[in-house]
């Protein structure tokens, strides 16, 4: 009887080794602890930021089921997203078939309840959770973690410092992590948008009928902070080899509310969404966290071109 149960032992433990990383322990993966850690021959010194954007893009795929996020590792993102071993303010990742553009911003309410306040506002429409840094924000020093919620007032984070090596903690309260007072935090990074990328291969119908349009925009202009009452220009040319039908300019608060709305019908295959500037009135905008869109319609797809985030202090 000990030796049959050895026998399922071992073959039970071969089953679990031979699982892929993308096989999860519970029926929550964005709680597994394995998406935040990183095996100490893939973590260099400085990597604090680096790893929690590594964290970011992994839930990021979770969240958006496409693929195996266990192939994003600090090696993976290491030449897009820095230079001279410091993390870029905006650049873009292409993995498991998208393409996410990470942008960053600063904070700047002042104290913990103001700062905890900015994390739950950029949390809601940042579901897989923002990067945040500051100089001497932790025990250790200049130190940046990934923030994933805020419950009861609380955040919760990942931390390097805790899932690198022998640790292995996952996602932590604020106060487990190695961070001091939220309000050290100063800057932030953040998905601002995810795309297909140029190498997914199509696998339908719909997906070939849009290769045979080039809709895209070029020479974009949009906001990324304003101080409130301040007015912004924008412009933007929207083209396609096709004739472009309609193009709507909009933006959106923090929950998806649509604030301002403007469109045209252009019928041809250029359009400068400057035309469309008059109607939106950003001097309008209350101090917070907005969405600014771009949509536009030509004769084979219909695409969001732009959706990118923008603050009024």
């Amino acid at each position: 009887m000990k030796k049959r149960i050895a026998s399922l032992l071992i073959t039970l433990s071969l089953v679990i080794t031979a699982m892929p990383a993308y096989v999860y322990a519970s029926d929550t993966p964005l709680e597994d602890k394995a998406v935040y850690y990183t095996p100490a021959s893939d973590y260099q010194s400085g990597d604090c930021i680096l790893t929690a954007t590594k964290m970011m893009i992994r839930r990021a795929i979770i969240i958006k089921n496409s693929g195996d996020w266990s192939k994003v590792t600090n090696k993976f993102i290491r030449r897009p997203a820095t230079i001279s071993g410091l993390l870029k303010n905006s650049f873009k990742v292409d993995a498991e078939g998208l393409v996410y553009i990470v942008d960053s911003g600063s904070f700047t309410g002042k104290g913990d309840a103001a700062r905890i306040k900015e994390f739950e506002m950029l949390l809601k429409v940042h579901p897989e959770g923002i990067v945040v840094h500051g100089t001497n924000a932790a025990s250790s020093g200049t130190h940046g973690v990934l923030v994933v919620k805020v419950v009861d007032g609380v955040p919760y984070a990942a931390d390097s410092s805790r899932n690198t090596g022998l640790n292995n903690n996952g996602i932590q309260k604020w106060d487990d992590t190695t961070m001091l007072n939220p309000a050290k935090v100063t800057k932030y990074w953040y998905i601002s948008e995810i795309s297909a990328s140029s190498t997914t291969k199509a696998s339908n119908t719909a997906t070939k009928a849009k290769k045979t349009s080039t809709l895209r925009i070029k020479s974009l202009r949009a906001p990324k902070v304003l101080k409130k009452g301040r007015s912004f220009s924008i412009k933007g040319a929207v083209k396609s080899n096709k004739k472009i039908k309609k193009v709507t300019v909009r933006i959106l608060d923090c929950n998806g509310n649509k604030i301002m709305s403007a469109t045209k019908k252009p019928n041809a295959k250029s359009f400068n969404i400057k035309k469309l500037d008059a109607k939106i009135k950003f001097g309008r905008l209350e101090r917070g966290l907005y969405s600014f869109q771009v949509i536009a319609t030509d004769s084979a797809q219909k695409l969001k071109l732009v959706n990118r985030q923008f603050v009024v202090e």
